[in-house]
């Protein structure tokens, strides 16, 4: 098998006319506003779900390798992977005036990793029946973690601006994937912007863009407090909430998911911990559905709460076995797309997986890096990200090789020892304070370029 951690391949048009049967309706999974999506697989057995763009105006060569290379920045496991892309210009005849004539046609086609379960509104029901607590749940805080990754990964937050359930696929494990990110824009500010005309989904948008098409930080916290009240209550969900009081409408659908509870476990603590969690999902996705955008809370705020709710359920339930590797990192290299003259950024995931604080250091080579947040405290089952920056070199290293590596100094503490452990004191101090090290290789990889012309 190929292997997928190079990055998104040139894919020739003719290859996807083939393993998409010339894209034919059988092969199709479905479309959208910037093209249609169908299921294809490669000559290595990789199956891949094909987006073949329309031809839109506006969508210009220079849009699209914009577009193009910021995809190639997003990895995370709650985002759905670009695998590869298509971008070809070729001369076909066409009739015009009873005379046959050629012109440019252009091909444009993106290819991503292949999610087998489709779409989450085919999985979405009421409290009564459809998928369990601890499934929904899994959804929930795996579209929380994977939006909070598009606002917080990277120095340009990514504003979804068109999540709903039909863009976030579930994989054969129910892992959710937020998809379709056509509508997107990259911010490299927080403030609110302006646009001329509506683009999205009614009942997903919040009340500021249709009323006055501003869109703001919170456009997509709002969306997210639709789609929980979704998964949660069903599609009808959301305009019961309308209907009643936010007390009202939690202690109706708290109700509902004991009764469920009760008949589907006889464990007292498995119960109590579920509705807790109903409860407080319950309360987030109100607060984010809130008329006034300042009241809403930010991603990684509702990130934050998932978190301490985690952590209650498992003390009930002891479910989750003691960890030897207490912190958790993904990736396990840190891969840098080399272009000469600019500085590039990689973001490593940390994951705190055991029930007690861990503070951790990151150091590297300091004259070619920077990193933001080069230290921390990480509460219980949390998560948090760390950003490399590869400083802006002259030319590329001989073969591309880097001997380079990133090392991660942490410790697990009690709250009651944390005032103890300084972690603001010199490196070879915290070499003999921290428990484990891990390090990490760092590697330069070529970065593939889309053709900087079109051909006559």
């Amino acid at each position: 098998m190929e292997d997928k951690s190079e990055g998104p391949r040139d894919i020739s048009f003719a290859l996807l006319e083939k393993i998409t049967g010339n894209f034919s309706e059988k092969h199709k999974l479905g479309s959208g506003g910037y093209g249609e999506v169908y299921k294809g697989v490669m000559p290595t057995g990789e199956e891949i779900a094909v987006k073949k763009l329309y031809v839109i105006p506006g969508l210009d060569d220079v849009q699209f390798k914009k577009e193009f290379n910021n995809l190639m920045k997003v990895h995370h496991q709650n985002v759905v992977r670009l695998v590869g892309y298509c971008y070809e210009t070729k001369k076909k005849h066409i009739e015009r005036n009873g005379e046959f004539v050629f012109s440019n046609v252009e091909e444009r086609a993106l290819c991503f990793e292949h999610v087998q379960l489709g779409s989450l509104d085919k999985h979405i029901s009421d409290e009564s029946c459809g998928l369990d607590w601890d499934t929904r749940y899994k959804i929930i805080k795996g579209i929380c973690e994977g939006l909070n990754y598009l606002h917080n990964g990277s120095s340009n937050p990514i504003y979804h601006l068109d999540l709903k359930p039909s863009n976030i696929l579930l994989d054969k494990s129910m892992i959710p994937k937020i998809a379709d990110l056509g509508l997107s824009r990259f911010f490299a500010t927080t403030k609110t912007h302006i646009t001329s005309q509506i683009k999205g989904t009614l009942g997903y948008m919040p009340p500021e863009y249709i009323e006055r098409r501003q869109i703001t930080k919170k456009f997509d916290v709002f969306s997210l407090g639709v789609i929980i009240i979704d998964i949660i209550a069903g599609p009808s969900g959301y305009s019961k909430c309308a209907e009643m009081t936010s007390q009202q409408f939690i202690e109706l659908v708290q109700g509902n998911w004991k009764k469920r509870l009760h008949a589907a476990t006889s464990r007292y603590p498995s119960q109590e911990a579920d509705s807790l969690q109903v409860k407080t999902c319950l309360e987030i996705a109100l607060r984010c559905i809130d008329k006034d955008r300042a009241k809403r809370p930010t991603i990684s705020d509702i990130v934050d709460k998932m978190n301490e709710i985690d952590t209650p359920k498992m003390s009930l339930l002891s479910k989750r076995p003691e960890p030897r590797e207490f912190l958790g990192f993904d990736p396990l290299e840190l891969r840098f797309p080399f272009e000469t003259n600019k500085a590039i950024s990689c973001v490593l995931q940390l994951t705190n997986k055991s029930d007690d604080i861990v503070v951790f250091y990151a150091n590297t080579n300091k004259k070619k890096y920077q990193i933001h947040r080069d230290q921390g405290v990480m509460a219980p089952w949390s998560r948090c990200y760390v950003i490399v920056t590869l400083q802006p070199q002259g030319s590329a290293p001989p073969n591309m090789q880097c001997n380079d590596m990133f090392v991660v100094r942490s410790t697990r503490v009690r709250e009651s020892d944390l005032g103890s452990l300084d972690i603001n004191v010199t490196e070879q101090h915290l070499e003999k304070q921290m428990g484990e090290v891990k390090s990490l290789p760092i590697v330069f990889v070529p970065i593939p370029q889309p053709p900087t012309s079109i051909a006559d």
